[in-house]
């Protein structure tokens, strides 16, 4: 129903990890990807937000965290044609579809500012997983093949992992069975097996 480039995966450099150790994309990326693939066929707003006094912290600083709730729209490509008015002043016009989900949020803050900031930040990427925005990273699976990634920019033995599956799902290849050189060389584009030669054309490939 709605663009499947909305739920592609993100760049690895653009995954981070927060104070839990927990995979995570900032906000910033996820409106891009909105921007990117809907250019102005998006809106975002704030339905209800509350500010409350929060536990203070040991030393006795206060705290303030924010709730927030908000609801994205998207507007789909056209959807058929509609006749509006009757006899001569009517005409025919295009109809749209909207999809909206909605998403609550929360951010705990000295900064009462800050701590709104996040709430809304947060509540926003809650409505975008349900459009499938970064979803992928709820799964173990896929964050195990991010941090591949991460360590195959400097470890060679992480490369060549992430070589064997990459050539092996580009390939529709038995995932049991390792590929040979030859289905290598044909999926690289390279008979240059070297890891430096590999990195350096899964870079250029965006897998990197």
């Amino acid at each position: 129903m709605f663009p499947k480039e909305l739920s592609e995966r993100f760049h690895h450099s653009q995954v981070r990890k927060n104070q839990s150790n927990q995979d995570y994309v900032s906000i910033d990326g996820y409106i891009n990807r909105l921007n990117d693939v809907l250019g102005h066929k998006w809106a975002w707003s704030v339905n209800k937000w509350e500010l409350r006094d929060a536990a203070p912290t040991k030393s006795g600083k206060p705290q303030y965290l924010a709730v927030v709730s908000g609801t994205l729209i998207i507007m789909l490509d056209d959807i058929g044609v509609v006749s509006v008015g009757d006899g001569e002043a009517g005409f025919l016009t295009s109809q749209r579809g909207l999809i909206s989900r909605d998403g609550i949020g929360a951010g705990l803050n000295f900064d009462p500012d800050t701590a709104v900031k996040t709430g809304q930040a947060e509540a926003l990427k809650k409505a975008c997983h349900q459009f499938g925005i970064a979803l992928y990273l709820w799964s173990e699976d896929e964050r195990d093949y991010v941090d591949l990634q991460r360590k195959a920019m400097n470890d060679d033995i992480s490369l060549k992992k992430l070589v064997m599956d990459y050539v092996v799902n580009q390939m529709a290849l038995d995932p049991f069975e390792s590929p040979d050189r030859e289905s290598i060389v044909e999926c690289l584009g390279t008979e240059d097996l070297s890891v430096e030669n590999m990195r350096a054309v899964l870079i250029e490939r965006g897998v990197l």
